[in-house]
């Protein structure tokens, strides 16, 4: 696995609270810590503790192996205008893309 940046983890963490429609400040309520210490995560300032790490993960709901693979793949804001874009699709587009996207990653 490689390494991920302290700036890397704040943008990940940044955009699922964002996404989530939470505050800074209800984050960090609802993990337990100060909401001056997520705002210097989510600016890469400083690493999370392991345990404040796994609780961010488990309030906004991500599994650690998607975490670490949105650096590789696809951005959480990517993501979230894939899926908006795939539920305009009609049936049949919906169809077409598939076999679309199937072809792309069957390198």
């Amino acid at each position: 696995m490689n390494e991920i940046s302290a700036q890397q983890i704040g943008k990940i963490i940044k955009d699922f609270r964002k996404n989530n429609g939470f505050t800074q400040f209800e984050l960090a309520e609802l993990v337990g810590i100060d909401d001056k210490q997520i705002g210097e995560i989510e600016r890469g300032i400083h690493y999370p503790s392991v345990p404040t790490f796994l609780k961010i993960l488990n309030v906004l709901q991500i599994n650690i192996d998607k975490f670490y693979s949105i650096d590789n793949k696809l951005t959480v804001e990517q993501e979230n205008k894939l899926n908006k874009l795939t539920r305009k699709l009609t049936p049949k587009q919906s169809k077409k893309a598939y076999k679309l996207i199937k072809l792309l990653i069957s390198d």
